[in-house]
């Protein structure tokens, strides 16, 4: 048939929204007609896409000096744009800014402007894939404690459905090897978090992937300037409706300084020796009277850089040491979603975490589902249960050190719409 009279294709844009990068696209394409079979199909040169976010919520606290109840308001709203340039097969570019506003919130009242990704990549003889500039990167499988995501921080809302952590600054190379099912990847990387007079850091890493079998194994080793070398594995397999996963990290020091409770007081407490940090889990995917879907996910952390001395939330809260989630020893959560085979349905997920030596959770759950094709809605409640003083339940301890007085947590609860453009 002429290549000039081919019937035109329409294609569905995808149903998934986790990936914010492929929303309802606006193409701006080359008009020639096509002069060959591999160009039959016009190019999009240029992807514009975006999304909207709005969040309402309301937190509840037992005021410090009374019993009273004191309830705190915030209405945050999240705007992502982007630029998706495809030149050639084999080069693209990649542009998303952010914008962040908040009336009700001190900081926010002022609306913030922040750069989340802005790349460049391309190919060298179909064989090396090169990406530089600000990307976004994950590592590890575990949902909410990930030792060897070395390139980023922790994550201090795993349980909210947005992730506001931005990308990394770097050089990636990748070298695929289809025939071993195998990638092997170099990072050169560099910020302003430093020590030096005026902050610059560089730092490396390296990372191999690999599939065994029905498994999935990834070794990774982080070199940065400051810090002592950091090395990881990450493992995951499926076994029918099952997928088991696990990580562990191997590191002599951390991003924070640890400290020590002595008889004068507190004191720095450096790390003598490797500490090994290791998570994992287990996710069941199950049919429930061939109408729903039911997920049920249990997973743990082992942190042998926590403590176990309630004394120290006050003190690491007073110097900016503290990271929610990473305070204690030994956590876990368990996790359990209901959701009907089409995504116009609710889907209903419950989840607690759990710092399981100074017994405290949070308790939360999550309502979601599709409005419209492009348009998810959700909303939720949580509540932190156990002994006052502890990681969910802190109450500021005024022997350990001074800080602004702080109401017990008694809930929070919200409401979100995401739209994507």
């Amino acid at each position: 048939m002429d290549s000039l009279m081919r019937p035109a294709v329409i294609t569905d844009p995808e149903e998934d929204g986790s990936d914010l990068r492929t929303p309802h696209r606006v193409p701006i394409t080359d008009a020639a007609p096509p002069r060959s079979e591999e160009e039959s199909q016009p190019r999009d040169l240029l992807t514009l896409g975006g999304l909207y976010y709005q969040r309402a919520e309301l937190s509840g606290a037992l005021a410090p000096e009374d019993t009273r109840t004191s309830l705190h308001p915030s209405v945050p709203s999240l705007v992502d744009l982007s630029l998706d340039i495809k030149p050639s097969e084999s080069m693209s570019g990649f542009v998303k800014g952010r914008l962040l506003y908040d009336p009700l919130d001190k900081v926010l009242s002022s609306p913030s402007v922040q750069l989340d990704q802005f790349w460049f990549q391309f190919g060298i003889a179909r064989r090396v894939f090169v990406s530089l500039g600000r990307q976004q990167i994950k590592w590890g499988s575990a949902r909410v404690w990930n030792p060897t995501d070395f390139l980023r921080q922790p994550n201090p809302q795993p349980l909210d459905a947005f992730d506001l952590r931005t990308g990394v600054d770097m050089l990636k190379v990748g070298i695929p090897w289809e025939e071993m099912t195998s990638n092997l990847w170099f990072i050169a990387t560099a910020d302003l978090n430093g020590t030096g007079e005026d902050k610059l850091r560089y730092g490396g890493a390296v990372r191999a992937e690999t599939a065994i079998g029905g498994s999935e194994l990834a070794a990774t080793a982080v070199f940065q300037q400051g810090r002592r070398p950091r090395y990881g594995l990450d493992w995951g397999i499926g076994l029918g409706p099952l997928e088991l996963y696990a990580e562990a990290a191997l590191v002599r020091d951390s991003d924070v300084k640890h400290w020590k409770r002595t008889a004068e007081g507190f004191a720095e407490d450096p790390l003598q020796g490797p500490s090994v940090l290791a998570s994992g889990g287990i996710t069941g995917t199950f049919r429930v009277a061939d109408v729903f879907r039911s997920v049920l996910r249990l997973e743990g952390f082992y942190n042998p850089l926590g403590y176990d001395d309630r004394g120290m939330l006050t003190w690491l809260q007073s110097t900016g040491d503290y990271r929610p989630l990473y305070f204690g020893r030994y956590y876990g959560m368990a996790q359990v979603s209901l959701a009907r085979r089409s995504q116009y349905e609710p889907t209903v997920m419950a989840t607690a975490l759990m710092n399981v030596e100074d017994r405290t959770a949070l308790g939360r759950v999550d309502f979601s589902m599709y409005a419209l094709r492009d348009v998810i809605v959700r909303c939720f409640v949580e509540m932190p249960f156990g002994e006052r003083g502890g990681e969910f339940r802190f109450e500021p301890d005024p022997s350990v050190a001074d800080l602004p007085a702080s109401g017990l947590a008694l809930f929070r609860a919200g409401f979100s719409v995401r739209i994507r453009l």
